[in-house]
């Protein structure tokens, strides 16, 4: 798919108002840039049917780009050497499990050229006993000699007790039931609701009684400091046997942060879980968030800017800022807004290129390069004894030529004709 800046590209997510924050939190910005994770691990327990012991399931996503790749000189292809040990210990400190796995990941070419853009996702099963326990997981990359581990806590109960027994809650990005009755599901392994519009909790009941059970239980959501956010309620249906339980849930209530999710009967928790919600995909060289906003000037209109700016708070102008974008993504409910990337990739070209009395991504040149890219053809005239120095520009595919002479002759070049449209005229 081509991206074009001028072009507009529509989405379909509509973010809603988020949670209002407190006015003296002003570091939410700083840390949406810097919580991005090596890894992600969820570990989840599923009880299965007539069993003494609960299963499991351990999914683990590997973003590539946080990998060393090599290139294998024999294959042509790009190979990264990777383990994971998974310890696992018990209430008394006992050793339950300690298992290491290795893996190489192979990329051609051409896939290594999207690395960025692309996670290795895995599912491993054990079988374990009723308990509490903690798990680390750790993860080495075997080339750079990194690594990162992470801690979780579970707790197992026991299903010879149990007459109606929960598993763990496992966020799903994508829940659908295709017309023969088979279930997709595209487990959501970060936790990370931010890219999406909805998500799904998936969960089973298994009810070893005969009757089937009608009940309505209450789903809570609060921030991981208490504060409530929201109650909602749910209907199931529990006939005798498993039982798959779906809830929709809509992401029009968060923030950035961490939120609890916890499942009531009556006054009972009887089952719950952590998200976070971060925006991971804005480019890091957006450091600056009022200077981000001043850079939206070549693909906002002057109205869209104005609201934006006039956020009394820093977190105010931050929601305006991502509604923005995710109104702008091609690709809602993914991980990636590469209209995002690419805009705020060229407004770091063009700052490293063509900056001199100004920033380069006022100057001329700066804004033609943001909104259009790399030129076709770039035909140069530094020297000429007859003219002043000047560069014509072409286009082939937006048809358009742009011509740039430098009248002081220290580099400032300008545009001959100017490009009077609104969202391209310069505002600074």
């Amino acid at each position: 798919m081509k991206l074009s800046i001028l072009k507009g590209i529509i989405a379909v997510m509509i973010i809603a108002a988020a949670l209002p924050l407190k006015a003296q939190d002003e570091n939410k910005f700083t840390e949406m840039l810097d919580s991005k994770d090596f890894f992600f691990v969820d570990p989840l327990v599923f009880y299965p049917y007539d069993s003494a012991v609960a299963r499991l399931d351990l999914y683990v996503e590997i973003p590539l780009e946080n990998l060393s790749f090599r290139r294998n000189t024999t294959t042509d292809n790009y190979d990264a050497v990777i383990e994971w040990v998974l310890l696992i210990k018990n209430a008394g400190g006992d050793v339950f499990l300690n298992q290491t796995f290795p893996e190489k990941i192979t990329n051609t070419k051409t896939e290594q050229k999207s690395v960025a853009e692309r996670s290795v996702s895995s599912l491993k099963n054990f079988y374990i006993h009723p308990g509490k326990y903690k798990i680390t997981f750790t993860l080495r990359d075997k080339i750079s000699n990194v690594e990162k581990s992470k801690d979780y806590d579970i707790e197992v109960k026991n299903p010879l007790y149990e007459k109606t027994l929960f598993s763990s809650i496992m966020l799903l990005s994508r829940y659908k039931v295709s017309e023969s009755g088979e279930k997709e599901i595209e487990p959501l392994i970060s936790g990370n609701v931010g890219m999406l519009d909805n998500f799904y909790m998936f969960w089973e009941a298994r009810n070893r009684t005969e009757d089937t059970i009608n009940r309505s239980y209450k789903i809570s959501f609060a921030t991981d400091k208490g504060e409530k956010i929201f109650d909602t309620t749910a209907a199931y249906t529990l006939k005798p046997g498993m039982n798959t339980l779906v809830t929709n849930i809509n992401n029009d209530k968060y923030y950035i942060g961490t939120y609890v999710l916890s499942v009531y009967d009556g006054n009972d928790v009887i089952q719950s879980r952590t998200f976070t919600y971060r925006w991971s995909d804005i480019p890091a060289n957006i450091r600056d968030l009022d200077k981000a906003i001043s850079q939206m000037v070549y693909i906002a209109t002057g109205e869209e800017l104005d609201y934006i700016k006039a956020g009394k708070t820093k977190e105010e102008r931050l929601k305006r800022f991502i509604k923005f974008w995710k109104q702008k993504d091609p690709t809602p409910g993914t991980p990636k807004n590469e209209l995002l990337n690419i805009y705020y990739s060229r407004v770091k070209t063009a700052t490293d290129r063509y900056s001199h009395f100004v920033e380069g991504w006022k100057t001329d040149m700066g804004m033609v390069y943001i909104i259009y890219g790399t030129p076709s053809t770039i035909d140069r005239h530094p020297f000429d004894a007859d003219s002043k120095p000047y560069e014509i520009w072409t286009y082939y595919d937006e048809h358009r030529q742009f011509v740039f002479i430098d009248d002081s002759g220290f580099g400032d070049y300008r545009l001959v004709t100017p490009i009077y449209d609104d969202r391209t005229r310069i505002r600074y």
